[in-house]
This record gives C-alpha cells, structure tokens and sequence, in this order.
C-alpha cells in the first residue's frame, strides 16, 4: 500500500522556512525547474569544459580530432573562431602542444587506479577507460564497509559503527550506470558514483530510523526529494549511515539495534573516528563522517540544524557544505528544526562537494523554503572551482571567533597566512572601522537557541502523519516518547519537548524567524561595510566545539563551508594535546552565495592539501587496478630510432615496415612527418605505438601522424614505437625514407623538437612494376 503524503499543517510562521504544499510524492510533483535548476548531470567546469568544441560541454575525442585538423591555423585565419578557445598555450597558433593540452582535459585514464581517496572525477576516468566498472567499485565499497565498518581497530573493542545498512539495489543501480556509459548515455559526473547517505533520508528501498529503534519499521513509500535528484544524476545509493538519534546532538550515538530480548533498551551505540577510535565521530551526521574519512563510498550527505554537517567534517577532515536554507529541500527528510534544517554533502574534496550539490538543488513544490533559490542558482558549482579564485579576494575575522586553544590558533594563524599567500586579503574585523557592530554581531547571533527544543514536537508530528511508512506505529511525539524505544539518554529530552504546547510553538517560531532575519540583515551588513566576500574562522576545536562557531550559520540562515585547515601535534607548547585530531576552517557567506565561498575554499584546498587518509583504513585486496595504460619503465634518454624489418633490398610486391621509435622520458603527444620516395614506394597503413588517439595528414610523398594520450592517462617511458608506417615496394628504384619533423610533448605540455639528423633509410627495390 502506498501512502500518499497530506496537505502539511504548518503553522502560519513556519511557511515561510518550512514545508508547505500539497504533500505529494516529490518525484512526480517537483516544480517545473525542480531538479536540474543546477545542472544535475554537469561536467566539472570550468576546466573540463572551457575548451570544448562541439557544444557538449565536455571535452572528448571529437573535440581533440576537431583541433588536430586544425593544426597550423593562426588567430585571424579562416577557422580560428572555431578552434580559438582550445588555444591553450594562448600562443595564437595551434600547435601539438594545444592538442596534448585539450586531450589531457578529456575525463579518461587508463593508468592505475586506487579506490583509497579517489574523487569523483577519477573514478570517472577510470570508468571511461574500462579500467573499472560501477558494478566494481560499487562492491569494493561495499567490502570495505563489511570489512571496516564493525571490527576492532587500534586496539579498541570496536569498529567506526559508521553504516547502519546497505542498500539491497546498490549493485543492480551501479549495472545500469554501467550499461548507460557504454550505451554513450551517461548523465553525468555522478553517475555510477556510490553515496551514502544519513539515516533520516527517507529512502523507497531502504527503512529510514533517524538511527532510533523505535523507527525500525519505517519504509517509506518513496525517496526524499533531494534523493531523487542523486538518483536522476546516476548515483549509486550504497546506503545508509548512522547518526546521533533523531540528529539531536553532536554525540553520534544512536539505539537501532539496542533493543533487548525482554523489551528494554540498553546502551546505545557510539560512532567514532576513524582518526582515532577513542574519540566521537562528531554529530550528528558522524555516520556519513566517518564513513566518507575513511573511504567507505565516494560521497555522504547528511544535515545539519545546528553543526551537524560541519562538526563531522571538521573532526574526520572532510569538506562539508550547510547550503542556504532554501536551497535544499527538506521533504523527506526527519526533521529537527525546520527553521534551521538543510542537507548539504560531506566529501573528501571541493571538488566532490560543488559535484554533489549539482544534483540536488532545485525548486520544490512541497517545501516553500526553496522558491527562494529560483534565479539565484548556478548552471553547476563547479565552475566556481578556480585555483586562482582567492587573488584579490577580501576576508574577514574575529578574534573572539579563533580563541585560545594554542593548536587552533597555530592552525588558523597558518592558515590565514596561507590565503595571503594566495593573493587573499585577510582583515580583522575588530579593528575594522567599517565594521564597528561586527564583534557585537557575531556574539548576538551566537547566543540565540537552537530551534530543535521548541519544533521538534510540531515538525515531527507532522513528518510521523504524512510520511512514515505503514509500519511504523507512532503518529505523535507522544506515542513514541510513551513506548520508549529510544536512545535512554535522550528519553527524558523527548518527553519534555513533547511539552511544549502550541502556544510556545507559535510564540517561538514569530521570534526565533524575526531573530534569524534580524541576524542576516546584521552580519550581511558588516559584511557589506568591510567589503569582505566571506567570514572565516575555525569551524571546531579538537574533538570539540568552538565556542559558538557553529551556530552562526543556522542563526543566520547562510551558508558555510568547511574544510580542513591542519591536524594538531602530539605536544603544544609543553602540554599533551590529541596527536593528528583535525581542525577545519570555515567561510560563511551571504545568502545563495554557495559558489563563491566553494571557490574560494577550492583555492585554498588546492594551495594547501592538508586532509590525510586515516592509517587504518588503507587499501583492501581489489581497491587498486593496474590499467592497461600504465607505463613502468625507466625514463629514456630521448634517443630516436628510425628502423624497418627490410633488408636493404625489397623486392617490388613486397611489404614492409619502418618504425619511429624514441627511448622516451615523458612522453604524452607527438607529431611525427616521415617523408618517402613515392615513385617507388606506396603507402599502406599508419599506426601509432601507443594507445590514444590519433590524427593522419597524407600528401604525396608525405605523412604526418599527431598522436596524443588522453586525460590523465599515464606518460610512455623508456623504449616507445611512435609510428608504424607500413610500405609496399612498387617500383624499381632506389627509395628513400626519412624522419623530417618530430615535436615531442610531455605530461606538462612542453613540447620539444627532437633531434632527427641522419633519420634516413635508403632501400633498393627491384623486379616487375606493382600495378593498381
């Protein structure tokens, strides 16, 4: 039976933040811009799609075949309009090196791959390759969770606790990602990609507990909105993680599974870091934190009312993204506090963030937060993504934000001289005198309360009626507080919020939105006066909170990123600190400015990398693939070679071969030009000696080849076949064959003419002309 979701009965304040609408299955009714108002399937922009040239916007085959035609053609040329944007060297002509360029630009690598920290865009290299499958990686995933995620580790007694289930489809879904891709239909840079997602996302083939035993039962008859739009883009969902119960605190704990024989509930179930086992995975998304750390699939979500996305990054070094409230949708999700409620991605880089935002953005009928969003959303955050992105951009912060703890401070002090050194300009706004209200600001916003105590009892009351599958026997807070099938440790919380009458609801909402409003008018204002393009601070301490850090954004209903700023040291300044435990920083930006503040962050990521991989949870057996393109020989001397299997004399009828051959040290492109005495010679076949692709210009007595590798495949070493030309002897003679032009080009783009005197072979051919 399918249970058809409700008109929502919000009260008046809470439409404005909140769902409202008609509470249709969100698939079927989305909003005509729904998903897809950002690019659920773009390709990472602007690198991988600046320089396509038949309007894919993505750099393939056809873009490099397009440009070896064109080689030679100069700015103001016939033709130069076409070809102009994939002038990469900007040098006004195309040149070999422009074609190693672009071709470098295609996602494809046929080198080895390992599973252990790849990013969605290698996993997409390799997949286009063949050197994996979705299917493939979609189980070694899924061993590395059987295989991680409940056994003992440093010698602790217990595992990260991190998955509470897998999806039972998760292999049928990654078959047909891979069908799509040979088909030539892929939808994009997440299809195939194996995510993760919290446990309070309702799912239609896996049950949604909000991680708490009294929510055992409860299959939803459909997926939440934002899971429809990973499911559009070709995402594998490979399951559900764990989480603080009902995301109520930053503990990550939770009861599902606690449940005795005799009906009672024991202790509930810790989430630790894969980072250190004895310390907490942080809340309340830590089951997505921990996982994504330590490479239990490729990407996470999770959500966040008061911290819950940031404090799991900040403490398993992840990038997490707290996205506007509007700018996802929160139906079909648990609810904590719709006020302050949104989901947003964990991953391990910018770059899988931006990714992971694309799909699941849009406009949503049954959430009225996010008619805010319309025409305020980019085509894909990934072209936000500039290394360069932090020149000449201004940043703000405060002191009272940073604090004492001498780790942090080192860390954010290094990193406040790290966006310097990038061409950033880092102000204190204290002393700002275009921000005197600043400090003020900052500790105003941060002492307003969190929502969760007030609307949890209204939200979820609601979410019981119109979404919870048929199973579950609960309908209000009340009736699942009375069964006590909890977390023990939270049962006196719920039943007290189940005490807030309607009444203190109303009062609540009219003050806490006119507070959250009155906080972004205020903070965007300094922001405004200090003409600074983010706020930047340190999103935790070690393991724990930063004073109230997290709180800035949901009190302002802007968003944030965080990412990873340096691990402590196992001694500060003379005292015993957590040794590696990582620290994130934060940007908090204005309203709808997500593509800014990722940009930035990328900028910062790509200058630094500090996020590391746990030690623990290294490589299992099938997490890496040697591909075929893989190349280990020792670097040449860059010596070449003109051979061919004749003897020095050929008889006519007779075929042949010469070979051009180079003991490579880097080589990535070529263009070899080899021209042969055509009266008595023809022409047969040309091959390349390396896998790649391939441009042939045939004139009398000539010929060209431009071969270049594709994307990141591996560089050819040592003794490497460039050309095989094959000839037959059709006429008597004396017939000569030489090497007239070789430009080499690395995996860097230099390229080089090598040197090709004395390339020359001389053959005597005899006997009865060849006809035809």
């Amino acid at each position: 039976m399918r249970l058809q979701r409700r008109h929502a009965a919000w009260a008046a304040p809470a439409v404005a933040l909140g769902l409202a609408g008609t509470m249709a299955p969100a698939a079927a009714s989305a909003a005509p811009d729904g998903h897809g108002t950002s690019s659920a399937g773009a390709y990472l922009a602007p690198y991988y799609t600046e320089a396509d040239l038949t309007g894919d916007d993505r750099v393939t085959d056809a873009d490099v075949s397009v440009l070896e035609k064109a080689l030679g053609t100069r700015k103001g040329a016939a033709g130069w309009s076409r070809v102009a944007a994939a002038d990469l060297d900007h040098d006004g002509v195309i040149t070999v090196a422009d074609v190693a360029a672009l071709a470098q630009r295609e996602l494809y690598d046929d080198g080895t791959f390992d599973l252990v920290e790849a990013s969605a865009v290698d996993i997409q290299a390799a997949l286009n390759a063949g050197v994996v499958t979705s299917v493939q990686i979609t189980k070694d995933y899924l061993d590395r969770i059987a295989a991680y995620d409940h056994a003992p580790a440093g010698g602790t007694d217990h595992g990260l606790n991190s998955i509470l289930t897998t999806a039972p489809g998760a292999l049928a879904e990654a078959a047909a990602s891979d069908v799509r891709r040979a088909a030539g239909t892929s939808r994009g840079m997440l299809d195939g990609i194996p995510v993760v997602l919290k446990d309070n996302y309702d799912t239609a083939d896996m049950q949604t507990t909000a991680g708490c035993e009294c929510l055992r039962a409860n299959q939803t008859s459909d997926d939440a909105f934002m899971v429809t739009g990973l499911r559009d883009a070709g995402a594998v969902v490979l399951g559900k993680a764990s989480l603080d119960e009902f995301a109520t605190g930053f503990s990550s704990e939770y009861s599902l599974g606690t449940r005795k024989a005799d009906g009672t509930m024991g202790a509930a179930i810790k989430v630790y870091s894969p980072y250190n086992l004895t310390k907490t995975a942080g809340g309340s998304s830590g089951g997505t934190g921990a996982s994504i750390a330590a490479n239990l699939a490729a990407i996470g979500f999770g959500t966040d009312t008061g911290g819950s996305i940031r404090d799991p990054s900040s403490y398993n070094q992840l990038v997490g993204v707290r996205p506007t409230v509007g700018l996802t949708s929160r139906d079909g999700i648990v609810p904590l506090a719709l006020t302050q409620d949104t989901g947003g991605p964990l991953a391990r880089s910018v770059s899988d963030a931006a990714l992971a935002l694309d799909a699941v953005v849009g406009v949503d009928a049954h959430d009225g937060a996010t008619a805010a969003q319309a025409g305020q959303v980019s085509a894909s955050y990934t072209s936000y993504l500039d290394p360069d992105a932090l020149k000449g951009a201004r940043l703000g912060y405060l002191p009272s934000t940073v604090g004492t703890n001498a780790t942090v401070k080192r860390l954010f002090d290094r990193a406040v001289a790290d966006l310097e050194a990038q061409g950033a300009t880092v102000v204190d706004l204290s002393t700002d005198p275009a921000a005197p209200t600043a400090a003020t600001d900052i500790a105003t916003i941060g002492a307003i309360s969190s929502g969760s105590t007030n609307e949890f009892k209204a939200n979820l009351n609601v979410y019981l009626t119109q979404h919870a599958g048929t199973g579950v026997p609960y309908r209000t807070l009340a009736d699942l507080a009375a069964d006590n099938l909890v977390d023990p440790s939270y049962s006196a919380q719920y039943k007290s919020r189940n005490n807030v009458t309607d009444a203190q609801y109303q009062a609540w909402m009219a003050q806490h939105t006119a507070d959250i409003q009155k906080s972004n008018q205020a903070l965007s204002a300094d922001l405004d006066a200090a003409h600074v393009d983010a706020l930047i601070y340190p999103t935790t301490g070690q393991y724990t909170t930063q004073g109230t850090n997290l709180r800035l954004s949901p009190n302002t209903g802007m968003p944030a990123v965080t990412l990873p700023m340096g691990q402590s040291d196992a001694v500060v300044d003379g005292t015993a600190a957590v040794a590696g435990a990582g620290v994130n920083l934060e940007l908090l930006g204005r309203k709808f400015d997500e593509g800014s503040l990722l940009g930035l962050a990328y900028s910062y990521e790509q200058a630094t990398h500090h996020r590391t991989t746990p030690a623990s949870y290294g490589a299992l057996a099938g997490d890496v693939v040697t591909g075929p393109g893989a190349d280990d020989d020792a670097p040449g001397d860059g010596s070449v070679a003109l051979t061919t299997s004749a003897s020095s004399k050929v008889r006519t009828g007779d075929t042949f071969t010469v070979t051009v051959s180079q003991d490579a040290a880097d080589l990535y492109a070529y263009r070899a030009s080899v021209d042969y005495d055509d009266k008595d010679l023809r022409l047969v076949k040309v091959e390349s000696g390396t896998a790649g692709t391939d441009h042939v210009a045939d004139a009398a007595g000539s010929v060209t080849l431009t071969h270049t590798k594709r994307g990141s495949s591996p560089s050819a070493q040592g003794s490497t076949a460039l050309v095989t030309l094959t000839f037959q002897a059709v006429h008597a003679g004396r017939a000569s064959i030489a090497l007239s032009g070789l430009t080499t080009v690395t995996s860097k783009a230099v390229a080089t003419s090598a040197g090709i005197a004395g390339q020359e072979l001389s053959l005597s051919t005899a006997g009865a002309p060849v006809r035809g």
